[in-house]
């Protein structure tokens, strides 16, 4: 069975995957999907993160890893702590690199204003509190989806500041796979595909991996049969 390697946001949990990975094995998968938000107050992040996520398959070597939506950022380190031949980086929905920068530095200036804004004793709010407060209400509705959205943690603000390193040799020689969920990540994807990335596009939302998991698992398998 071919091992793929699920990574959450920081800004979510492993939760954010228990809808898909049924569907998953379901398509032959052996999946891997840690939780790494004990990781946050570790520095620095990108690479305690890299170091565990090679780690949690250190005794297969797998396909794929897919990471979502902030998650997409720490591709690379995590490509090349690996460090095997022929895995595919998938961005699901995801941020790309922004090598020797930060995520805050990388941000529009109005986006990295509000994150400024919003950060309140050096740690950003939980994730479900950026929005108002009904905006989860159909999630919260549902007791499987409703767990997606459970004990999210509050990221120091040092993650946010932290610069990333510049990739290594196994990233650059990786394939790269860019599937676009929701209409707000359409300027990424377009980017990725000018990139050189192979572009998948389904119209959803950006947590369809929960709304939709027999969705995603299709587009990730038709992704990675090509």
């Amino acid at each position: 069975m071919p091992t793929i390697l699920l990574i959450h946001s920081p800004l979510l949990t492993a939760a954010t995957w228990d809808g898909l990975r049924p569907h998953l094995e379901a398509a032959g998968w052996q999946v891997v999907a840690p939780d790494f938000r004990h990781l946050i107050e570790t520095r620095p992040f990108h690479a305690a993160l890299s170091s565990a996520a090679a780690a949690s398959v250190a005794d297969t070597t797998p396909a794929a890893v897919v990471a979502h939506s902030r998650a997409g950022a720490y591709l690379p380190g995590i490509i090349d702590a690996i460090a095997h031949p022929g895995v595919a980086a998938v961005f699901l929905d995801a941020r790309l690199p922004y090598p020797g920068t930060s995520w805050i530095d990388s941000t529009p200036p109005d986006r990295a204003t509000w994150l400024r804004k919003a950060a309140a004793h050096g740690r950003l709010p939980a994730w479900d509190r950026w929005f108002p407060a009904e905006t989860f209400d159909h999630l919260r509705r549902d007791p499987t989806h409703r767990r997606a959205l459970q004990d999210l943690p509050e990221l120091p603000w040092e993650l946010v500041t932290e610069t990333l390193p510049e990739p290594g040799p196994a990233w650059h020689s990786s394939r790269r796979v860019y599937i676009q969920l929701s209409p707000a990540y359409r300027p990424t994807a377009d980017q990725a595909e000018k990139d050189g990335y192979e572009v998948h596009r389904a119209s959803t939302d950006h947590l369809a991996m929960i709304t939709d998991p027999a969705l995603v698992a299709n587009l990730l398998r038709s992704a990675l049969s090509t």
